[in-house]
């Protein structure tokens, strides 16, 4: 596997138009696939813009463009009160619209993404990374035991129910 790390970085202003694509490009192959998480809805455009202005998206580019994204924030969503984080996890980190484009989906990059975020949680003193993932969409189910994370519940969202997951740093 191909190490990208280095090549990963905070989005910014000029990223919007690539990141919208994005976006477009993995709701159609998840739809295909049959996974209905993500639509017109969410995330949209003032989701990206949200995230730009608050310097919390950051982008995996490969050299000839955005290939992949994450967002990296402590805006722990209301509906993951009941999901039973671990007491000592806090401050936590949470993880948000991790997006890979379809044509570069399995190269480990998601995983390099996730260890990225690691690395800015512990930089900002989290003492854990908290996220949800749709309980629909096989990959993302799989991806985060496979890193060491935890469940710890379930929520009901817009688009049904997540589940929680956690990884104490």
């Amino acid at each position: 596997m191909i190490s990208f790390t280095r090549n990963i970085r905070p989005a910014n202003s000029v990223d919007a138009a690539a990141l919208l694509s994005l976006v477009r490009d993995c709701v159609a192959a998840m739809r295909a696939a049959g996974i209905e998480q993500w639509d017109e809805v969410y995330p949209n455009a003032e989701t990206i813009a949200r995230d730009l202005k608050a310097s919390t998206l950051h982008v995996l580019d490969d050299g000839t463009g955005i290939v992949a994204s994450i967002t990296i924030d402590q805006n722990l969503d209301p509906l993951w009160l009941g999901m039973g984080w671990t007491a000592e996890s806090e401050p936590a980190a949470a993880v948000h619209r991790l997006m890979v484009h379809p044509l570069q989906q399995g190269r480990g990059l998601a995983k390099q993404l996730m260890l990225h975020a690691e690395n800015v949680a512990r930089a900002q003193g989290c003492r854990s990374i908290r996220l949800d993932t749709f309980l629909q969409n096989p990959a993302a189910m799989a991806l985060y035991p496979r890193l060491g994370y935890r469940r710890t519940g379930t929520a009901m969202m817009r688009k049904g129910e997540f589940v929680g997951f956690e990884k104490l740093m």
